[in-house]
């Protein structure tokens, strides 16, 4: 191999290694450490690999400059192995998504069979996992970025799994809750984090959860402000607000679109992120009574028992 040939082979050497730093990252962006099904421990391994890798090629570029015939001997090996991880990092992404897309499907048939059953919630949680998602979508790049979306979608789906643990003679009271009966609804959070405490991978999610009740005046059960509150937290409380006001419930009617947004225009600042409540108030109405009527359908199926 000619010195030509190897130069050429070491440009494509490195052409491949920034493809795979490039995979890397994005497989970070989509799977960060508080993501669900890849360990903090595989993407370090990740990451150091690509720096060996890396270090690997500056060493053969380096043996190139004094003794040719040495890098020729290295530069296939290195060659092989960029290609080979390079690889691995597509087929590993493509099949974590796989996976959390399939147990996406899953929980949302779980949650919506619950629901079905259920008048004060039927499909509830189905209308904030899909009105969650629509403001994620309408979210400036640089807030997207700080969000894992499957996390978040995860989030949604999950925010009032704790009122399984409440009596639904509470649940369901049409008159005013005395203080006990309010103190043990304002729990369903805590609940939720109990529920997955043994599971790693869901910490982030829970801790979300727990906080979405918190009003950015800082009056909420745990008394956070503004900013203080996660923005996960912060954009499912606007999502679950304004689904808990447009639902039908047993104890109350349900407000139209319009209504609605002038209630939510009323507690921005106070109990909702202004700026997520604006943001979402500029969405088309059309993309948010999308969001109910792709529930309903997807309700009956689970009313039904049809869930095809």
């Amino acid at each position: 191999m000619d010195s030509i040939a190897f130069s050429e082979y070491m440009i494509i050497t490195g052409i491949i290694l920034m493809i795979a730093n490039l995979i890397a990252s994005i497989f970070k962006l989509f799977f960060r450490p508080d993501a669900l099904y890849i360990s903090g421990k595989t993407k370090t391994l990740s990451n150091v690999l690509l720096i060996f890798l890396e270090l690997l090629f500056i060493s053969a570029s380096i043996v190139t400059m004094h003794y040719d015939n040495t890098a020729i001997a290295v530069a296939p090996a290195l060659f092989a192995i960029a290609i080979t991880f390079s690889a691995l990092l597509i087929l590993g992404f493509v099949q974590m998504r796989g996976i959390s897309a399939l147990s996406m499907r899953i929980l949302e048939r779980l949650v919506g069979v619950i629901e079905a059953g259920d008048e004060n919630l039927d499909g509830h949680s189905l209308h904030v996992q899909n009105l969650t998602m629509l403001i994620y979508d309408h979210l400036p790049f640089s807030a997207r970025l700080r969000l894992n979306p499957t996390n978040l979608e995860y989030a949604s789906l999950l925010l009032d799994i704790g009122k399984l643990g409440i009596p639904r003679s509470i649940i369901h009271k049409a008159g005013k809750l005395s203080k006990d009966e309010r103190e043990l609804i304002q729990k369903h959070p805590e609940i939720c984090m109990e529920i997955f405490s043994s599971i790693d991978s869901l910490k982030t999610i829970t801790l979300w959860i727990k906080y979405h009740h918190e009003r950015v005046d800082g009056s909420g059960y745990y008394h956070l402000t503004g900013k203080e509150i996660p923005l996960a937290s912060r954009i499912l409380a606007v999502a679950d607000t304004y689904s808990a006001i447009t639902m039908d419930r047993s104890y109350r009617p349900s407000l139209p679109y319009e209504n609605a947004i002038s209630e939510l225009h009323l507690v921005a600042g106070k109990q909702l992120d202004e700026e997520l409540v604006n943001l979402f108030c500029s969405i088309p109405k059309s993309k948010i009574e999308a969001c109910m009527n792709d529930v309903r359908d997807r309700m009956k199926k689970y009313q039904s028992g049809t869930f095809r």
